[in-house]
């Protein structure tokens, strides 16, 4: 097989290229295609009725986008490659008040677009499946489930003073800290967690931390107002931001991970973090309960209650701790990047030209 990798991208182009040539210039039968554009002007031309065979010169038998906005309207007037691409989540279908009705009508057309045009679709977790099936009325034989996995960077890191020297770079790297991973937005629930490491008793409010990591996303009043009420500025660190290389010792840092999110399509971070021996707390909403399963302890996301005796129960309680921290470890290699890839190319094969890839039952699981 012939294989073309499309990437688009302006900033930070040679450290990209660089990194892609490393990982994919072995291969004779790869050839990688770089377009000089912003992402932002290939997600337009794709839902443009122009075809995109004018921009990929090569005449292609399969066609795979890793996110929806990558499937065209329209592909070629004639002779059309197969289609796949995957569906990560609908949250703004879910919870379209966190998206705003017009990036959430947006992403409606992008996907309605992209599941008529394709022949099979990807997701991460059962729950995006029911999704699709519920809210899109997708048939169930054309969606294939393909669960994502943590990088393995991310894994137990013996060495404490590496660790401490890492988390100074964002923070007091003698404190002991509860931590949690993601954009700070409304979906990810965080002022709820600060409300529940408010109830938290008073000797453990004395020596530990709250820590969110995480970019600034869009409309986290609610988390600021709820830091500043409590009087948690000096309690709660927000560092922002932390580099992909970095993160898995801020993670093997932590006493406890806590991941209070509304909605996932699948959930790295728990993932994430039981893969470093974290001790894990989170939603059992969505996908999380399929990633966590009895690894973790999972909770009414909306109970702030809750949230604090599964924090105290981990922190006061070093032996189950360290018990969920080895369930996590055992339950985090079910998931790789390598079992993925080989269902996706299962996927692939079942639509050679000239199959219609509508029939055949879904046996990857």
């Amino acid at each position: 097989n012939q294989y073309f990798l499309y990437f688009t991208f302006i900033r930070h182009r040679q450290e990209r290229e660089r990194k892609i040539r490393q990982i994919f210039g072995g291969y004779k039968n790869v050839q990688i295609k770089i377009f000089p554009l912003p992402a932002a002007w290939l997600d337009f031309l794709t839902t443009t009725s122009l075809p995109l065979n004018g921009l990929f010169k090569e005449r292609l038998d399969l066609y795979f986008a890793p996110y929806v906005a990558g499937i065209p309207r329209v592909f070629s007037p004639k002779n059309p490659p197969k289609m796949i691409f995957t569906c990560h989540d609908l949250v703004f279908l879910r919870f379209p008040e966190h998206r705003g009705s017009r990036l959430s009508n947006y992403y409606l057309k992008r996907h309605q677009i992209a599941i008529k045009n394709s022949q099979k679709i990807i997701v991460p977790s059962a729950a995006t499946k029911k999704d699709l099936i519920k809210f899109l009325n997708v048939p169930p034989q054309k969606i294939v489930l393909i669960p994502e996995a943590a990088d393995e960077r991310f894994r137990p890191i013996r060495d404490k003073n590496q660790i401490k020297s890492i988390i100074s770079r964002y923070f007091d790297p003698q404190i002991k800290y509860i931590l949690s991973v993601g954009t700070l937005e409304p979906r990810k629930n965080l002022a709820k967690l600060v409300e529940a490491f408010s109830l938290l008793p008073h000797q453990i409010l004395r020596q530990y931390r709250l820590v969110l990591v995480g970019g600034q996303g869009w409309n986290n009043n609610q988390l600021s107002k709820t830091i500043t009420n409590l009087n948690f500025k000096e309690k709660v660190i927000l560092p922002g931001f932390v580099k992909d290389e970095d993160l898995p010792y801020i993670y093997n840092g932590a006493s406890v991970f806590v991941y209070p999110s509304l909605y996932e399509g699948f959930g790295l971070p728990p993932l994430e973090a039981m893969a470093c021996g974290v001790p894990v707390v989170a939603a059992k909403t969505s996908s999380l309960p399929e990633v966590i399963g009895k690894a973790g302890i999972l909770i009414d996301p909306q109970d702030e209650m809750a949230l604090a005796k599964a924090i105290k129960k981990l922190i006061l309680n070093p032996k189950l701790a360290k018990k969920m921290a080895q369930k996590g470890i055992a339950r985090a290699k079910n998931f790789s990047w390598s079992l993925a890839a080989r269902q996706t190319l299962k996927v692939f094969k079942t639509l050679k030209r000239g199959e219609s890839g509508k029939t055949e039952k879904n046996t990857l699981r």
